[in-house]
């Protein structure tokens, strides 16, 4: 073994006790030592599942209109985080991984590391040393959307808005002195120089990417500039434009694109649940992706199914329907954990006996494995809150476990009241029907859940008020 390496940036260290990258005794995550994940309004996490937003010593939110992108990822609070990480630690930041891994499902750490490997081999960076560049960012530029699905909100979607203001929703506004979107005082803008320079994989989300003047902008700007042929582009989409010039130009231009087209549900679920798009017209463009996908451009394309209380019991149909049409392409499954009254572990024990029962006995006839399928079921039948998760670390160690049982079985029954107010809040609104579009589900739920008793609630009394801690965690 060679006493120094050269990794495909030009760093050259010394190799002697240096812990390998992909294979530590560490529950090492590639993304913590090159990536930045941002939200609407400029705040950034670590990757767009973490706990906690990326905060300054002082406590205040990182925005990537007033810093920059490189100093995010040198900061105190990513140092903190890495030091867990190589002291074996599991993050609380991270939990969602380490529930997914815990459940038997593929996480989006264990996913990304798989990906570094393939893409840039064992020695792109130095475990032990601080990161020095920003290598993946996932970017969302702002919440420009023609969509107001029910797995969202108003703030990754412009068409909430409203509809949030007259049903009472709360919401987060942000703070920043600057707007990331002013292209003259934001320092995404002004040091887009610095910092797209060693990137390699760049991951755009919405809003809808396909409606936003300033994505389009930003494409131009890679292209200009020499930078679009070193990244590996990713964006997800709706499925509702299909801007095939634009399309056509990335494809020729990066070094290879992929997205992913999310889609929840089939027919009028998938209108339901993407309110107000039409699934006739999505179909066309699934039509158009899939040859895209097959065809001679660098265009690879999955399908992102958000899965949630509302549409697990409908896995068969949706795997059985891509099937046959689309087989080409392969689906992931997005767990929805916030919020958590749309968790599909909210669902009553005996729903989720009767969801049990189908997935395990259909035939999957699309890309869904045994392990896959088992994690789900996993996920389906934890609690939603377990060992004192429904209250804050700091008062665990006052209560005995029975006691911290209660704490989180109440919390769930205040979830599951949460789950119906919402449902039949956005169906009164929007003029829909849960229980037309959801029969089955609903007939699962008969002795838990009274839709008319509920719907009677909301127009004697109004929309309920509920604060933004109970809505979303």
């Amino acid at each position: 073994m060679d006493k120094f390496k050269r990794n495909i940036f030009g760093d050259v260290y010394n190799t002697i006790d240096e812990k390998e990258f992909f294979e530590p005794d560490y529950p090492a995550c590639a993304l913590l030592w090159s990536h930045i994940s941002n939200e609407p309004g400029g705040t950034v996490r670590t990757c767009c599942i973490a706990s906690q937003r990326i905060k300054d010593n002082q406590g205040r939110d990182f925005n990537l209109g007033e810093d920059s992108m490189i100093d995010i990822l040198q900061s105190d609070t990513m140092k903190s985080l890495r030091n867990e990480i190589r002291d074996g630690q599991r993050p609380k930041n991270c939990e969602a991984c380490w529930k997914d891994e815990d459940a038997g499902k593929q996480s989006k750490r264990q996913q990304y590391n798989e990906y570094y490997r393939n893409w840039y081999g064992r020695d792109w960076q130095v475990w032990m040393e601080e990161p020095k560049r920003i290598i993946d960012a996932q970017l969302i530029f702002d919440n420009t959307c023609n969509l107001k699905c029910r797995s969202c909100n108003t703030n990754y979607s412009s068409k909430w808005r409203e509809e949030t203001l007259d049903r009472n929703i709360p919401f987060w506004k942000t703070t920043a002195k600057v707007d990331m979107m002013n292209p003259t005082d934001s320092k995404f803008w002004k040091d887009i120089h610095i910092w797209t320079k060693d990137l390699r994989r760049l991951e755009i989300m919405g809003g809808e990417p396909f409606y936003m003047k300033q994505f389009k902008e930003f494409v131009d700007y890679l292209i200009d500039n020499d930078r679009a042929k070193n990244i590996n582009l990713t964006l997800s989409t709706n499925g509702t434009i299909a801007d095939k010039n634009f399309l056509e130009k990335m494809a020729k231009n990066f070094k290879d694109i992929s997205f992913s087209v999310s889609i929840d549900g089939i027919g009028e679920r998938f209108e339901y649940l993407r309110h107000p798009g039409d699934w006739t017209s999505v179909k066309q463009n699934l039509q158009y992706f899939h040859e895209l996908h097959t065809g001679d451009y660098p265009v690879h394309i999955q399908i992102t199914h958000t899965l949630s209380a509302l549409n697990v019991m409908y896995l068969p149909e949706f795997y059985d329907y891509f099937a046959k049409h689309f087989p080409k392409f392969n689906i992931w499954n997005n767990i929805v954990n916030h919020p958590k009254w749309l968790n599909m572990s909210v669902l009553p024990r005996s729903t989720k006996k009767i969801i049990t029962n189908i997935l395990k006995n259909h035939e999957w006839k699309h890309n869904m494995s045994g392990e896959e399928i088992d994690s789900i079921m996993n996920l389906l039948n934890n609690d939603l809150y377990q060992k004192g998760s429904s209250i804050p670390d700091v008062l665990k160690g006052k209560f005995d476990q029975q006691r911290l049982d209660f704490f989180d079985q109440r919390r769930i029954s205040m979830k599951w009241e949460i789950f119906k107010q919402q449902i039949v809040s956005g169906d009164k609104y929007r003029s829909e029907n849960f229980t037309k579009v959801f029969p089955e589900l609903y007939e699962a739920l008969t002795n838990e859940f009274d839709y008319t008793k509920e719907y009677d609630n909301i127009v004697e009394h109004g929309y309920p008020s509920i604060s933004q801690e109970e809505y979303a965690n």
